[in-house]
């Protein structure tokens, strides 16, 4: 899949940290920028494509229609904090991907970004003729992520044996660990492990090795 291209628009570092601990989670979005201003980000969009744009910042907030003048027409997922149902109803009308209350959960952009993701997924992957399934998978993503979820966790044996080793191990686990000692492949863990994830019943975090890429590691919430 190609990279889904972000571009950050946030003042506060530390909401800057937290969405940077969120997007690494994901291997496929890149982050073209982080900015601190609409106009910034609407002059850098004038150089590099850009899928989406997290827009956080009462200032940035009250001047999130302006990115209809930009070149390319990037999804918004706003940050905000006690919106008026005015912007609410605005946000739906232009289309706007997603709105989430300030201080935002990380657990809720994350979903956010992974039902974004989905989306793209499965709008690369339409076919002629257009079959209505693939349309679903493309404009209701939410339901098709509950689809995958439900897929993933019907072994309720299996999912019992993978909370209890990482809970006797008291300390993240990566999928590869985890197969190993259930002797289950670790393509299978790891869809177990994601759909925990979801349900709130495991955290991930990366793990940063000095080559490589960063290995997935699971904890109990």
């Amino acid at each position: 899949m190609k990279h889904i291209h972000l571009l950050i628009v946030e003042s506060d570092p530390l909401v800057l940290f937290s969405i940077g601990q969120v997007v690494r989670y994901f291997d496929n979005y890149l982050v073209v920028d982080k900015v601190d201003q609409v106009d910034r980000a609407i002059e850098r969009m004038k150089v590099v494509p850009v899928d989406l744009v997290i827009l956080g910042g009462q200032d940035n907030i009250d001047r999130w229609q302006k990115f209809e003048e930009a070149p390319y027409k990037a999804k918004l997922l706003l940050l905000v904090q006690s919106p008026p149902k005015e912007l609410v109803q605005e946000a739906i009308s232009f289309g706007v991907w997603d709105m989430i209350l300030r201080p935002a959960a990380p657990e809720r952009l994350r979903f956010s970004l992974e039902m974004f993701r989905y989306r793209h997924i499965y709008g690369e992957a339409i076919e002629c003729p257009v079959q209505q399934d693939r349309l679903d998978a493309i404009f209701f993503p939410r339901e098709r992520h509950q689809q995958i979820i439900s897929g993933t966790i019907r072994n309720s044996e299996m999912l019992e044996r993978v909370l209890q080793f990482i809970e006797e191990k008291e300390q993240p686990q990566s999928a590869g660990e985890i197969a190993g000692v259930l002797n289950v492949s670790r393509i299978t863990i790891r869809k177990y492990c994601e759909a925990l994830v979801n349900t709130g019943k495991l955290h991930v975090r990366n793990k940063y090795q000095a080559k490589g890429r960063p290995i997935k590691q699971y904890f109990l919430s």
